[in-house]
């Protein structure tokens, strides 16, 4: 964002964003409704163009349209909020309302730069589960929830409207999301839990009316260990069961041994426990703590592939083309990419110096969704910060 920030010009000309009565200190559903609206209006489309604005703004770099797109589609980002608000019974608050449409508009600043028109997707299809994951960050906030992953706070309300539905029959809940998730039971009754125990937790409240402090009753917070859901980490047990059986003797002890765990009974013992690279070397390798690491990191790529191929993880495997110095410093670079270690290579360009990234030639045979997939191989290269850049590199990728 603070990119595009810098690369575009802000400037509307002679369009300004209509005012509301915000300004006089009263924000009513109407100014909501109407907070994408320019005066005067912009000039319509053409017939059959609905990517002009963004178009235009990809090749003019300049944010006045992107804010016509905006004026243009207004209709579109209030049916969504709209909807989302309603579906559930929530009343609508303009404050609210106003809230998510600027959450919007900043989520259409952040994906138009990444939208490729010559795909024949229209921009606002393109965008349409962007916008998903925006309104369901913003009630995740709302509701005070601890997951750590959007996909996962998707998980637990859908297992819960599942309950719903089943008028609390737990049993029955688990057997039809396992159904619709390609999951085992196991885990459908682990996230079943994890939606509960967040359900159940109790929000922070203050000590007193001065608000000093604050109170957190943990211990109403159920919990308990469940070493076959932390093992398996949400992917079914049997498809893992049948990776690691693929390993070799020595790459399976490697693993049980450096992560603290045993793959016979499910134990996973405390993280203190693992043995260090220099006992690994000693019982397997012989030649020093750095032959024993890289061995390990060998058994992890292939237990990571074999679970690739049996359809549990994707992954894209980065190789280094080319790189571009100035003096000491790295200004560009080239990588190829291929997605789950099958199909041909596609290519991405860096330039390290302003942060960016684009799309060359795109990876075949892509079972992902094509965008998210360079999403998490352009992050890997652009946060490396003042090291080494990877020559090569393989990124496991769960949430595709």
């Amino acid at each position: 964002m603070e990119q595009i920030l810098k690369d575009f010009s802000w400037d509307l000309g002679e369009y300004t964003l209509r005012a509301s009565q915000a300004e006089r200190g009263k924000l009513t559903l109407y100014d909501a409704l109407n907070v994408y609206r320019l005066k005067p209006a912009p000039p319509v489309s053409p017939e059959g163009e609905k990517n002009h604005y963004i178009c235009l703004a990809q090749e003019t770099h300049e944010l006045k349209y992107i804010f016509f797109y905006l004026h243009e589609n207004e209709a579109y980002f209030n049916d969504r909020i709209n909807t989302f608000l309603t579906a559930e019974g929530d009343r609508i608050h303009p404050e609210r309302f106003m809230d998510l449409k600027l959450e919007c508009r900043v989520e259409v600043l952040r994906r138009f730069q990444e939208y490729d028109p010559g795909r024949n997707v229209k921009f606002t299809t393109y965008i349409h589960r962007y916008i998903s994951d925006v309104l369901l960050r913003f009630r995740m906030a709302e509701e005070y929830y601890a997951f750590d992953s959007l996909q996962k706070y998707k998980d637990a309300r859908q297992i819960m409207e599942l309950y719903a539905e089943c008028n609390g029959n737990a049993e029955k809940t688990v057997q039809l999301f396992a159904e619709k998730n390609q999951c085992s039971k196991e885990t459908a009754a682990e996230k079943l839990a994890a939606a509960f125990r967040q359900r159940n937790r109790r929000v922070p409240v203050l000590l007193n009316d001065e608000g000093e402090g604050w109170e957190q009753a943990d211990e109403l917070i159920p919990d308990h260990w469940d070493y076959t859901g932390i093992l398996w980490a949400g992917m079914e047990a049997k498809a893992v069961d049948k990776a690691f059986d693929k390993l070799s003797y020595r790459d399976q002890r490697l693993l049980e041994k450096r992560n603290a765990i045993c793959m016979t009974c499910g134990r996973v013992s405390d993280m203190k426990t693992k043995v260090s690279f220099e006992k690994l070397a000693e019982d397997f390798e012989g030649t020093g703590a750095p032959g024993a690491e890289m061995a390990y990191k060998r058994a992890v790529e292939k237990l990571m592939l074999e679970l690739v191929r049996l359809g549990q993880l994707h992954c894209v495997r980065l190789k280094q083309i080319s790189l571009q110095r100035e003096g000491k410093k790295i200004t560009a670079a080239a990588y190829a990419y291929q997605v789950d270690n099958d199909g041909a290579w596609g290519e991405i360009q860096f330039d390290l110096e302003k942060g960016t990234a684009w799309v060359e030639t795109f990876a075949e045979n892509d079972p992902c969704d094509t965008w998210e997939i360079t999403d998490v191989a352009i992050h890997a290269i652009i946060s490396v910060k003042n090291k080494k850049h990877p020559m090569k590199m393989v990124i496991p990728v769960t949430s595709c």
